[in-house]
Order: structure tokens, then C-alpha cells, then sequence
């Protein structure tokens, strides 16, 4: 009997641990290659979407907040090394409301790089796609819009270029 509930037992954490897997492969999945995008970016509240990506060029997406010091920071190196993102389009998307994300565009000089768009992600809908919970969170696309590496966290632009290497 003891046999028989140990075996049973094995075969549940078996299966418990398989559908697990097969969750957190499809939470993955979601975002290997570029979702759906669709936001509104400042300083003008165009809209934003995959038709904008220009093809066979590296895509980096960064989820922030305007009121984040860690944001502030990465924004900050990414300006910093605006000749080396000269060729890859950056997305920044943020919840916060768009005057808000406005106010970080325009106190950052963001329309100095014109591969850099800056956008609300309204409902946090991208954001739940990727379960953003940490600012900045990264996400860098290589040439065939595969996702190359996440960063989650600050993350110095040299490592960020070195992934799409």
C-alpha cells in the first residue's frame, strides 16, 4: 500500500510539474516574436503599432515608469549611446498617464533620437503580455524580430548591444 501512494504520489508531481512546464512555455511563446503593438506615443499622440517596425531591423522595447530613478538612469545611457542605437528602433512604453510619460520625453530631450519612440501602454496591455512587475524591464529583438535577450532591471547599453550580436 505505502508502494502504491509513493508511486501515486511521483506520478501527480509528474503530472503537476509537465503542466507547469506547458504553461510557462506558452507564457514565453507570447512573446519570442514581437506582439501586437498599439499605443499611443508622445509628443503628439500618434498611434503607434507593428506596422511602424521597419523590417530586418533590431527592435528594443523598455518598460518604464516617468517617477523611477532606475528609469531615469537607463534613459540616460541609452542617450548616452545614441550613435551606437543609431539603427535599431526603441520603443519606451509606460502606464502612467500621458501627460506624465509627456513630461519624461520632453525633460529627457527623448526627440533627440529619432529611432526612439515613447508611448503609454494603455490597460497594460503589453505589460501583461510580458507580466511586467519591475521598471525598467527590456526586451531586445534581433533583425528577424526574435526576441535575442530580456533584461529585467538596469542594464548597461554595451550588454544590451552585445545580445543582438
Amino acid at each position: 500500500m505505502k508502494k502504491h501512494s509513493i508511486l501515486l504520489l511521483l506520478l501527480m508531481l509528474t503530472i503537476g510539474l509537465f503542466a507547469q512546464n506547458q504553461h510557462s512555455n506558452e507564457y514565453v511563446n507570447k512573446f519570442l516574436s514581437i506582439p501586437a503593438i498599439s499605443v499611443h506615443t508622445v509628443p503628439d499622440s500618434s498611434i503607434f503599432t507593428n506596422k511602424n517596425l521597419r523590417t530586418n531591423t533590431p527592435f528594443i522595447l523598455m518598460f518604464f515608469s516617468p517617477d523611477c530613478d532606475h528609469c531615469h538612469k537607463q534613459t540616460k545611457e541609452l542617450l548616452a549611446y545614441k550613435k551606437e542605437l543609431k539603427g535599431i528602433q526603441i520603443l519606451l512604453l509606460s502606464v502612467a498617464p500621458y501627460q506624465e510619460i509627456k513630461n519624461f520625453y520632453n525633460e529627457f530631450g527623448l526627440s533627440a533620437m529619432s529611432n526612439l519612440k515613447v508611448g503609454q501602454d494603455i490597460n497594460f496591455k503589453l505589460g501583461a503580455t510580458y507580466k511586467v512587475n519591475t521598471y525598467p524591464s527590456i526586451y531586445v529583438y534581433d533583425r528577424k524580430a526574435t526576441l535575442a535577450k530580456a533584461f529585467i532591471g538596469n542594464k548597461d547599453v554595451q550588454a544590451i548591444l552585445d545580445a543582438l550580436q
